[in-house]
């Protein structure tokens, strides 16, 4: 049993090796047809190919004929057993526009789609329709990655409460034990929804096989296995069945834990992962001493341990939490980046009821519980913003009112307008015209504007479009022919590069007619 230590040691060094293999979101480098290609036969498949290995459903490619109607045959999949290569088979109706629309599973784990257009013979215009993803599922989704937080602060922080500040409190394991068995639960609906999640299928799709071994051949997947694992290996710890090394054995465990998130998350490498680590346990053991507090009502001196500890717990919070926003924020006009800043609001805002809590242990002990409670409620509201952080692309943009597009890459020069506009409006080929402009309001060159199309509420997109310089005037681009296949609200994002190392993302929304 002496050796029990060692290998969770090795068992939890592997899991940081092998987290740092999650990949930033799959980007799609090619397609057969080839994106606006018009072509003269009709091709009997269409063909994506990725930087890295994707997941794919047998409805995750969707080809749309021109009438609208679906012309592939709900076989999607691996071509030749290349893991980043997908197609389908489809059966043309003749000549015109056709939709190709696509969901995969990137390598961490988040659903990434795009859609884009070719013709047989000559273009033409189609009132095709695509799905959206279920709200309801997109809610659940969300809700219990919030209950995986708050039950893993509860596992681990009533574990440190009572190994570091309370010894041999029954009413600590009994919270332990309902930590451990919400985790459990919150493992399970994770695997079980994130199929239905990524593919935008609503809660009849379950328990459908294809989704469920599509989540096990992800970083996700592969993360709820081994939480599942460690969750088991975790019992016997709650239960005091390890004679030698209790507490490093549940050391070892919780940080594995810890990890099992990490190795999904957005951009997840060997200089992230332990950052991670620190930050949630940190987390898990500042607000699941909370909840032991409000709970089992300890002694004055259990709450003095614990106010050193809830200290070092939030300088660890603070430190990676400044490292992991300035790894992945990349801009500040994103929905991404506003989440952030409320989360950051309400930690500030805890902090504040954290000080009055270390000031009335001294002079105010029957005030302590009071000041508790803000502090738990608190900290509930940051661990569902933390859910809706972990499922949110720090990169989206979000969108702005009409009229001219600021834009702000925050480096030299940075600052200006865009000016956009797209003609007729109408259904099939469109030109997207852009006039860029400084600070002060003369034209200029931007060191690159690239641009997509997408309809969210048909979950057709993003379309990459091309949109290079006019050559007639400074500040000019123009996409000359933008095909828009159906009427209805589209989403044109622009993301404009002033230098380097320095860019920004826009959008306008697009009534097309």
């Amino acid at each position: 049993m002496r050796s029990v230590p060692a290998v969770l040691a090795g068992v939890l060094v592997a899991l940081l090796a092998t987290a740092g293999q999650a990949a930033a979101h799959a980007a799609l480098l090619g397609t057969q047809p080839a994106p606006s290609s018009i072509l003269v036969t009709a091709p009997s498949t269409v063909t994506l190919s990725f930087g890295e290995p994707i997941q794919v459903t047998t409805d995750g490619i969707q080809v749309l004929g021109p009438d609208g109607s679906t012309v592939d045959n709900g076989g999607a999949g691996h071509v030749d057993g290349r893991p980043d290569t997908i197609g389908v088979a489809i059966k043309a109706q003749g000549a015109g526009t056709y939709t190709v629309s696509w969901h995969v599973v990137s390598a961490d784990s988040h659903p990434v789609s795009g859609a884009y257009t070719f013709s047989v013979g000559h273009p033409s215009v189609a009132p095709g329709t695509s799905t959206g993803g279920d709200t309801t599922v997109a809610m659940l989704y969300w809700l219990f990655r919030a209950l995986g937080y708050v039950a893993f602060a509860g596992l681990a922080g009533s574990l440190g409460f009572l190994f570091l500040c309370w010894p041999n409190d029954f009413l600590t394991k009994r919270l332990t034990w309902g930590s451990w068995a919400a985790l459990v639960a919150a493992t399970v609906a994770d695997g079980l929804l994130q199929g239905p999640y990524s593919a935008g299928l609503g809660l009849d799709h379950m328990f459908d096989s294809g989704l469920l071994a599509v989540t096990m051949g992800i970083p996700l997947g592969t993360g709820l296995v081994i939480r599942m694992s460690l969750l088991a290996l975790t019992a016997p710890v709650i239960a005091d069945a390890y004679p030698f090394g209790r507490r490093a054995v549940a050391t070892l465990l919780l940080s594995g834990l810890a990890v099992t998130w990490s190795m999904s998350g957005h951009d997840a490498d060997v200089a992230t992962v332990p950052a991670d680590v620190l930050h949630l346990d940190a987390m898990a053991l500042w607000v699941g001493g909370l909840a032991v507090i409000l709970v089992a009502k300890p002694p004055p001196s259990a709450i003095a341990r614990f106010s050193r500890l809830a200290a070092a717990s939030v300088g660890v919070l603070i430190v990676t939490g400044i490292f992991q926003s300035w790894h992945q924020l990349h801009a500040l006009d994103t929905d991404y980046a506003r989440l952030l800043a409320v989360k950051v609001g309400v930690v500030l805002a805890i902090l504040g009821a954290a000080w009055f809590s270390r000031r009335w242990l001294r002079t105010r002990p029957e005030a302590v519980r009071r000041s508790v409670l803000l502090e738990t409620g608190g900290a509930v509201v940051v661990l569902a913003l933390t859910a809706a952080l972990v499922a949110a692309n720090p990169n989206a943009p979000s969108t702005p009112e009409e009229g001219p597009l600021a834009f702000d890459t925050g480096g030299p020069h940075g600052q200006g307008k865009l000016q956009i506009g797209v003609l007729p409006g109408t259904v099939g080929p469109n030109i997207i015209s852009v006039t860029v402009t400084d600070a002060a309001g003369m034209r200029v060159d931007v060191a690159e504007l690239d641009a997509q199309l997408s309809m969210p509420d048909k979950g057709i997109g993003p379309m990459t479009v091309s949109i290079p310089r006019t050559g007639m005037a400074m500040g000019g681009y123009r996409a000359a022919s933008a095909e828009l296949p159906f009427a209805g609200i589209w989403r044109l994002t622009i993301t404009v590069r002033t230098s380097e190392f320095d860019e920004t993302t826009v959008v306008r929304q697009i009534q097309v007619t």
